[in-house]
Formats: C-alpha cells, structure tokens, sequence
C-alpha cells in the first residue's frame, strides 16, 4: 500500500511540471545546470508562435541525459594539430600513421568527455534551434519531413556521440557543395533529395577537394577519433565509421536528410558495417558509403545481415531502460543512440525464443547474437518475460543464439537456430550417436568477389621438357576452367622430364597463387629451382615468380599468352622426374585448404565449443572422421588467417552461416 501511494505522489508531481515527466526528469539529472535548460524552455514557452519551437525544445532536453561530447577547446587542438599533421603526409605514408598514435597519446589526458546535460548553455541550445527551423523552412530538400522526422534529421546540435558542441552546421553550409547550388535550378532536380547528397558525395572527388578519406585504414594504427570536419575531410586513411561520419556531417550541414546505418556485426562474417542512408522525398531511400558507392550505386545488398541500427539522438527504448536498471551492455550494443531499421534493408521475422530453464540467469535482459569468426556477438536485446525471448524483425536465413552477458562473459541461454526464409525456426540439437566423415576444402565460404576476377581464375596448362627453354615442350595437363578456387590434376604420361612448367591456355592472363608437383614414386611434394622468362610484373606487390610456392596463397603469379614473350613460371628439378599429380590454388581469399596447414574441427555441445580433432592437410582438403552428427560445426585454421567459419552438414554438403 505505501509502494502504491508513493507511485501516485510521484505520478502527480510530475503531471503537475509545466513540462512533462521526462523533461523533468531531465532537469533532474541537469543539477547545477538546470538554470540553463529552463531558461531555453521559458524562452520558447511565453510565446505561442514558438509552440514548435517548445516543443522541439523539449525533445532535445528529455532524450539528453547519457549523451557526451569532447570539451571543446582541448578536443580542437588535438584537431588542430592532427590537421597539420595530415596535411602534409603523402599518399602512402605510413609513418603518419605512428605520428598519428603519437599525437592522440599526447593529448589523452587533456581531452575531457562531459555529459551534455551539465554543460550545454542556454544560447548554444537556443541558437542551434532557431538555426535548424531555418533550414527546415528554407531547405527544398526537408519539405517532406514531419515534425517527429525534424528532430532526428535537422534539430540534434549533434549528429554523432562524442561530437563537441560547437556550431558545426554554420560552419560547413557553404562547403563541399559540388554542383548542388547549379543543380537546383533545374526542375527535376530541385527537390530531388537523392541526387542532392550525391552532388554532394561527389564533391569529395573534385580535383580541387581536400577530402582525402578514400584510402584504406591502416590496421593496428589507433588514435582518438576525429569529429572535426575540416580535420576528418584531410586524414588520408578511413574506415567505413570514419567516412560515413563524414558523410552525415557534411549533408545534414546543407539540410540533406542523411544518417548514419550500420549493422553491430555480419550475420555471416565478422565485423561491423557502417554506411549512410539518405531519407528520400518519394520511392524509396538509398544507402551508400562515400568514397565507395553513391546514393543509388550497389552497395552490399546481397550481405545476409540479423540487425541494422540508424544512430539517432532519442535513446533506443530497451537500453536506456536496460542501463537505467543497472546492466552492463556488451559493446557490441554500447551505443545506446538507435533506432532499429532491420526492416528497411530485407525481410525479417519476429520471433519467441524459449530459454534454457537449467541456466541461472542473474539478468532481465537476454541478447540475440550471430556468431562471427571467433565468438558470438550480441546483435540485439530484449526482456525477458516468462522465461521467453521476444526479438522483432530480425534478418531471415541466419543462424543465431540466445545469450546472456554477466560479467563481460556470454552465457548461452539457448541452443543455436536458424530462421529461415518462410521465417521458421529449426534448432541446431541433437543427441545421437551416430557419427560421419566430413571433408573441407575450405575454412570460410567463398564470396562474390571471388566470382568478379573469374576471367583471371580460368585454365591454365601444365607443360614438360627436356631443355629449360621447353622447345617441343609437351602438353601434361590441362586445369578446368570451372575450377575458380583450387583442385589437382593427374599427370598420365609415365615419361619423366627435367623441367616442368605452368602457362596460360588462353589469350589472357591466369592468376595462381600456389602450384605442387607430386613425385610418381613417392607421392610426395618435390621442389624445384624457379625459372621463367624476363618479363614485366603486372603488379609487383602481390604478382612475383617467387610467389608461385612461397606458402602464402595471399600472393600469386600471372601467367600470360598475350604478352611478348609469353609469362610462364617454370621449375628445374635437377633432373627427370615423373609427375603423380600437381595441385593448384588459384588467387583467391586464402582460406582453400592449403597442403601442409593444420585444421582443427569443434562442433557446439549446448553451452561451449569442443575441439573434435586436429588434422594436417596433404592436400586440397581435409578429412575429420567418426564426427557426431547433426550438429553446428566450426573449422578453424591454425596456421594461417582469422577467417573461419561455422557450418551444418548434410548428405555431403557444407551449408555455411
């Protein structure tokens, strides 16, 4: 009764507040700087012309308890100094990389983040939205957003967390605008939102730009973001995060409704993905990461993914109530800024998961996760009721497992299961005890970007002789042009030949990245002495002749008909020698089996990994025996890469997830 009573005191002070529970809460939490944030609220509220205005006031004051930024003075003069520091550096510096780290490390202990709510200013939050109604007003390309879409788009005085407070739209309106101001006076175009971020997008590869962010992040190098944009337009190396920030900072400057997507990890790989998405006044909106793709161009839209998040400036519900009860969030699902958008990208499915009832669960939250290379990911989050997990719209055609985070570990809180496309669930369990043989050409799935280099990956023909110059040099065996990733070949003729070698088949180039000769006697790998004509490389980094069997099927060599003289790579084996067989692993992903490598089998057992068995490659493949079936399986390669992969097993066949 005195719990109840309580509730009603506190239900009728807030009902009593000028400005509702949640802006009181607000205030609450503003301390010392509530004088500030109701002299915004008072400021807008005497006058009923402003009633938007008080009311964009109080979306901005509610949803800004937990949001941060970077003290501004200290935080701009590390800009400043990373600003000349980018400048200067040349096209393929890596040493600005490590002055890079150097300068972020210097400044660390000067760079202070401080939650907006106890330092915003009354005339910075006045200013910014006065400022963002003009644009609304003034804009073409805002005339189809609500007043709700306004405060996600247009209102926020920052479009990224951590982001200083200062007046970054004023600041860039007039730059980087490519051909948008031409483009408007134009009748089909002046509305046009689509074509109004692609002006713009386009601006950073003028010849006259100063934006530099179209370079590969180099791994390994760390510093403090940059969330400046004249310094983040010059840094000469990004990520997909460092070009899509750039990206929405530079459009929403210039009143083009874009955000930030991005998915917390691949359903099918690792990692995480960022890009932008533009809000389109008709048809449907376009994503797309600048300096790669174009609002319209193809960007990932054959990529399984479970979740998709727009960052937003209203907290997503489930978190903030899930941080407000005291929970610990995984870092994968640390930014708590989202709004999910999963069904925007692809058919999805809601789903209700039962959890195991034999696992103590400390929690009232339970997070759907994919697994990537090495672990499970936590891709969402929900309550738990009733001992039952409810996600809505998660991707179709995925595996994924219900888990529990409690002091940073995962805890399994139920077996592993597909939703598949007509948006069933199967789960991946089984007690029998029947066991199969299961044999791996691959540790990883192969990808379409294997498919796009298929007219380098065909053919291919193993030639012998008795003279290095391969005069009368006889035809052994031909590689199938069907085979893109690798396979072995038998060599029938019984003669033995001294010098053997591998040329192209066609009138164009074909890429290898290994080559194996097989003695008749012996069945094993022989070596020889390289030898090959003097040609020019196609690419000295990756295409050398020591590539051919340098155990790194990362690098390769070309071999090439339409050339003079013709690129062939051959090999002195001191003497004749009759050939079994010779195996061949094209240019690729290096994830094939590689001859001599090590490869262990794990399958899931309901709460862990068990290591099955570990098998040294003599070929192509590998063979695991005596493997309990109907379970989820897991190859991993110890000798080389990080990209490793689960999968099911059935009637011969790999079904990768």
């Amino acid at each position: 009764m005195k719990k109840l009573i309580y509730i009603f005191i506190v239900m009728f002070f807030y009902s009593c507040t000028p400005y509702g529970a949640q802006v009181e809460k607000s205030l609450r939490y503003a301390a010392h700087n509530r004088s500030q944030l109701e002299q915004v609220l008072q400021h807008y509220r005497k006058n009923d012309a402003d009633s938007l205005k008080f009311k964009a006031a109080k979306f901005l004051i509610q949803n800004m308890p937990y949001h941060r930024s970077y003290s501004a003075e200290a935080y701009l003069a590390y800009c400043r100094e990373m600003d000349s520091l980018f400048i200067n550096c040349e096209e393929g510096d890596t040493i600005m990389a490590h002055k890079a780290q150097e300068i972020s490390s210097r400044h660390q202990n000067n760079l202070t983040i401080e939650y907006d709510i106890l330092n915003i200013t009354a005339d910075y939050l006045k200013w910014n939205i006065d400022y963002s109604f003009n644009v609304w007003q003034e804009s073409d390309f805002l005339r189809h957003l609500t007043f709700d879409e306004f405060c996600e788009y247009v209102l926020p005085y920052k479009c990224l967390e951590l982001q200083p407070m200062i007046k970054w739209k004023e600041q860039w309106r007039d730059s980087l605008r490519g051909e948008l101001d031409e483009a408007v006076k134009i009748d089909e175009l002046k509305y046009c939102v689509r074509r109004a971020a692609e002006f713009v997008t386009w601006s950073y590869r003028d010849a006259d730009s100063i934006v530099r962010l179209d370079k590969k992040h180099i791994n390994g190098i760390n510093f403090t973001e940059i969330l400046d944009m004249p310094t983040l337009a010059k840094q000469p190396y990004a990520t997909c995060g460092e070009r899509s920030r750039f990206g929405i900072m530079t459009c929403r400057s210039k009143g083009i409704p874009v955000s930030l997507d991005y998915t917390p990890n691949w359903a099918d790989r690792w990692d995480t993905h960022y890009w932008n998405h533009v809000y389109v006044e008709s048809r449907r909106s376009f994503d797309y990461e600048p300096m790669q793709t174009y609002p319209g161009g193809v960007h990932f839209i054959d990529t399984p993914m479970a979740k998709v998040f727009r960052q937003t400036y209203a907290p997503h519900p489930i978190l903030i109530d899930a941080i407000e009860d005291g929970e610990k969030l995984p870092r994968s699902l640390g930014h708590i800024f989202i709004q999910d958008v999963t069904s925007e990208y692809c058919r999805t499915a809601n789903i209700d998961i039962s959890l195991k009832k034999n696992v103590k669960q400390t929690s009232d939250y339970a997070y759907l996760a994919v697994f990537d290379n090495q672990e499970w990911v936590p891709v969402d989050i929900c309550k738990v009721k009733r001992g039952r997990a409810l996600y809505n719209n998660v991707g179709l055609d995925i595996l994924y497992m219900v888990v529990g985070y409690d002091n940073q570990q995962l805890i399994p809180l139920s077996s592993p299961f597909i939703v598949d496309v007509q948006k069933n669930i199967t789960y991946v369990e089984s007690s029998s005890n029947q066991k199969q043989n299961i044999r791996m050409y691959r540790k990883f799935p192969s990808y379409g970007h294997i498919y796009a280099t298929k007219k380098l990956l065909k053919g291919g023909q193993i030639e012998a002789a008795d003279n290095p110059d391969f005069k009368g040099a006889v035809k052994m065996a031909l590689l199938p042009d069907d085979h893109l990733l690798s396979g072995e070949v038998p060599i029938l003729d019984s003669l033995p030949y001294r010098y053997w070698r591998l040329c192209s088949s066609h009138e164009r180039s074909t890429d290898m990245a290994e080559l194996f000769f097989y003695d008749r006697d012996s069945i094993k790998l022989i070596e020889g002495k390289l030898i090959y004509p003097d040609v020019e490389f196609r690419n000295p980094v990756f295409d050398t002749h020591e590539h051919i069997n340098d155990r790194d099927p990362l690098t390769y060599f070309a071999v090439d008909n339409n050339c003079d003289p013709k690129r062939w790579i051959g090999f002195d084996f001191g003497k004749p020698v009759a050939i079994n067989k010779v195996i061949y692993i094209r240019r690729g992903d290096g994830n094939d089996v590689m001859p001599g490598d090590e490869y262990e089998l794990h399958y899931w057992t309901g709460d862990k990994w068990h290591k099955h068995d570990s098998k040294i490659a003599n070929g192509i493949y590998v063979d695991f025996t005596d493997v309990p079936v109907d379970r989820l399986y897991y190859i991993k390669g110890i000798s080389r890469g990080s990209q490793d992969r689960i999968f099911l097993y059935k009637d011969g066949e790999i079904r990768w997830y």
